[in-house]
């Protein structure tokens, strides 16, 4: 197993990308948000994954955030970047530099879009971690990528494939991974289960709502390692009440209007996703206003 600078009990951002009022990535507001979500309690950033509009980016562009995470990041917390590309050369090329910038690991989706035989989706990883000095950590999505992975697939006996970050419904699946590979990271990828996916054998979570709340999925987690199971049950009701409400609207669009809520204004998705309408603006400050004791 490769030995990493990486916590393995972590609650991760998944990092949003702020852009400028042209669409542009804002690099100042980037600079701004890392340092607010430290300051609120933020373990460790997962940057330009489904929440960061990580496939919508320019290369440059993804490379560009990496910097700036790297720098104001610093020694404070972990950072992983998602490196998944449609191409193997340009996932090799995202994570070399990535590796340059002192990220802790690096995750990328399977291949999209055409539909590659298992052993070509073994080998895109196994070129990425062949090419690289760093842990990979396998991103498992299915409803986005349309491919699952489980405790029978090659590619997570890889040594250097250090975790999966299981964004599933499946907990039975979780827990078979788990069982299977225990020494790699389970991390959940899914706030909305983050107490259950911890019974399945998760440690660590990446998610979209920790932008906002980490807190209130910290202290989720506090309540189960205390063995307080109605506690943890009543605290993550309250985190799924509010992200039913994002779900409801749109979420990645919803959670990143959070943060101009909180005070820090990081702009739009990236087309083709649209704006928020006055009604669901409202109905977001609404649902953030019953979880105020965790923001």
């Amino acid at each position: 197993m490769v030995d990493l600078p990486i916590q393995n009990d972590c609650i991760y951002s998944a990092l949003f990308t702020p852009a400028t009022a042209g669409g542009e990535l804002d690099t100042d507001r980037m600079k701004e948000l890392v340092r607010f979500e430290i300051d609120h309690g933020v373990e460790g950033f997962y940057c330009c994954g489904s929440s960061g509009e990580g496939l919508l980016l320019e290369k440059e562009e993804r490379m560009k955030i990496v910097e700036i995470v790297a720098q104001e990041a610093g020694d404070n917390v972990p950072f992983i970047v998602h490196t998944g590309a449609l191409s193997t050369r340009e996932a090799i090329t995202l994570s070399k530099h990535a590796e340059k910038n002192g990220a802790s690991a690096v995750s990328l989706i399977p291949p999209i879009y055409y539909k590659y035989k298992q052993e070509e989706i073994f080998q895109y990883y196994k070129d990425v971690v062949d090419a690289v000095g760093l842990g990979v950590i396998v991103y498992n999505i299915p409803q986005f990528t349309g491919i699952s992975f489980s405790k029978g697939n090659s590619v997570l006996e890889d040594e250097k494939i250090i975790g999966i970050k299981h964004t599933s419904m499946n907990l039975y699946e979780l827990e078979r991974i788990k069982q299977a590979f225990p020494k790699k990271m389970i991390i959940n990828g899914f706030d909305e289960i983050w107490l259950y996916s911890l019974t399945a054998g998760a440690t660590s979570t990446i998610g979209t709502t920790v932008n906002v709340c980490s807190k209130l999925l910290r202290a989720i987690k506090n309540a189960f390692d205390k063995g307080e199971i109605p506690q943890a049950q009543g605290l993550q009701s309250k985190l799924n009440e509010f992200i039913e409400t994002l779900v409801n609207i749109n979420v990645f669009p919803a959670a990143k209007y959070c943060m101009n809520v909180l005070g820090l204004d990081i702009g739009n998705c990236r087309k083709p996703f649209g704006t928020l309408t006055s009604l669901e603006k409202t109905m977001i400050e609404d649902a953030m206003q019953k979880i105020s004791d965790f923001l």
